[in-house]
C-alpha cells in the first residue's frame, strides 16, 4: 500500500474575514495522479499557494513525506521535491527554451559558485550533464527543435509544456500543474494527456492536477477531490465524481442532474 506522500489536515486559511480555505483534509499517496476540481473561486489554486508556501495556513498541518512544511518559502519546497506550474504561465520570457530548463537545473547542480569561476574538471562536468538533462527534457516534450528560440516567441501550448519541462528539471517527487490545459484546442489538450500520463509513468512522479477541463481530468486520474467556496464537498474515483448530486449541484445549480463527463 502507497505510503502518504503530501497530506493536508484541517488546513484553513483567512484573510481577515474572508475564509478562502476552510478545514480542508487531503491525502496524495506516492505515486497517484489526484486530480483537484471545483468552479470558479472554489480555492483550488490557493490550495496550491498553500503547499509551495506562498502562503502560510492560519491553521491546520501540510506535511510531505512526514516533514511539516510550516514556514518553509517557495525555494526550500523547491528543493524538498516539490514542483508547480502556474494558471498564468510564468516563463522567463527572453530566455531561451534551453536556457528556461537550464535555470531550473541548477537547483540541484553538483559545483559549487567557486567551482564556476575556476572552471575545473569537475565544473565541466557537471555543465554537460546539465546539458544533457536539457536536452532529455525539451526531447521528451518536443521542443529540442526550438531550443535556441525565446521562451515568449512560442505558440501558447508550446509555451504550457516548456514550463512543465522546465518543472520537472528541479526532479520534483510531487509535482502541481494549475490548469495545465487552459487555453489549449482539442488536439494540444489530447496530447497534454499523453504526456502526463507518460511522465506520471515513466518517472513514477506524483501528481496533483488542477484543471476546469473535466474530459481531462476524468482521463487521468485515478482519486479526484471537489472544493466549493474553500470546503471540501466530495472525493472518490472519477466516476464517483461525475454522478455526485453535490458536486453537480456546486458546478450546474440545483436544478440540473446531469453527469458532468463532458462539462
Amino acid at each position: 500500500m502507497s505510503s502518504p506522500l503530501l497530506q493536508l489536515e484541517h488546513v484553513t486559511l483567512r484573510f481577515g474575514g474572508l475564509i478562502a480555505v476552510n478545514a480542508v483534509d487531503l491525502v496524495v499517496n506516492e505515486g497517484a495522479l489526484v486530480g483537484l476540481i471545483g468552479p470558479n473561486g472554489a480555492g483550488k489554486t490557493t490550495v496550491f499557494n498553500l503547499v509551495t508556501g506562498v502562503y502560510q495556513p492560519t491553521a491546520g498541518a501540510l506535511t510531505f513525506a512526514g516533514r511539516p512544511l510550516a514556514g518553509l518559502r517557495p525555494h526550500r519546497l523547491a528543493a524538498v521535491g516539490i514542483a508547480r506550474t502556474f494558471q498564468n504561465i510564468r516563463l522567463f520570457g527572453s530566455l531561451t527554451v534551453a536556457d528556461n530548463v537550464r535555470a531550473a537545473c541548477n537547483l540541484h547542480r553538483a559545483t559549487s559558485p567557486a567551482q564556476a569561476l575556476v572552471r575545473l574538471a569537475d565544473f565541466r562536468a557537471d555543465e554537460a550533464a546539465i546539458a544533457r538533462r536539457v536536452d532529455e527534457l525539451l526531447d521528451m516534450f518536443n521542443l529540442l527543435r526550438l531550443r535556441d528560440t525565446p521562451a515568449r516567441g512560442l505558440p501558447y501550448g508550446e509555451q504550457r509544456r516548456l514550463e512543465i519541462a522546465r518543472a520537472l528539471a528541479t526532479r520534483p517527487r510531487l509535482l502541481l500543474l494549475d490548469e495545465p490545459a487552459a487555453g489549449m484546442n482539442p488536439t494540444e489538450k489530447a496530447e497534454l494527456v499523453r504526456l502526463i500520463r507518460e511522465i506520471h509513468t515513466c518517472l513514477k512522479l506524483t501528481i496533483l492536477l488542477v484543471e476546469h477541463s473535466m474530459k481531462v481530468v476524468m482521463g487521468l486520474c485515478e482519486r479526484v477531490a471537489v472544493l466549493d467556496h474553500g470546503e471540501k464537498i466530495a472525493e472518490g474515483t472519477p466516476a464517483e465524481i461525475q454522478n455526485n448530486p453535490r458536486v453537480i449541484e456546486a458546478y450546474l445549480g440545483e436544478n440540473h442532474q446531469t453527469s458532468l463527463t463532458h462539462h
